[in-house]
C-alpha cells in the first residue's frame, strides 16, 4: 500500500482501490499505485521504499551492447553531381 503526506494540510492518505483527496489547494490525489498533485514537492511519499523496484530494466549484455551501439560511427556518403 502506497501511504502519502501533504506538507500544506499534513493529512496522510494511504492507497486503496478509491480515489482519496486531502482537500486543500494543492488537491493531492492517491489511488491503487500512483499520487498526483498541482504541486508534487509539497507531497511527501512515506513507505515508497517497499514498492519502488531497483533492479535494472536493462541485463549486463543489453548494456554492453547498447555501449558498442553508441561508439558507432555514421559513413557520409559524397555524391557525385553531374
Amino acid at each position: 500500500m502506497l501511504a502519502a503526506r501533504c506538507k500544506l494540510c499534513g493529512s496522510e492518505l494511504t492507497s486503496s482501490s478509491r480515489i482519496k483527496s486531502c482537500g486543500c489547494s494543492n488537491r493531492m490525489m492517491v489511488s491503487k499505485d500512483s499520487v498526483t498533485a498541482d504541486d508534487l514537492s509539497e507531497v511527501v511519499l512515506l513507505n515508497y521504499k517497499d514498492i519502488v523496484k531497483s533492479n535494472g530494466i536493462l541485463t549486463a549484455d543489453d548494456l554492453k551492447y547498447q555501449e558498442a551501439r553508441r561508439k558507432r560511427r555514421i559513413r557520409k556518403l559524397n555524391f557525385e553531381e553531374r
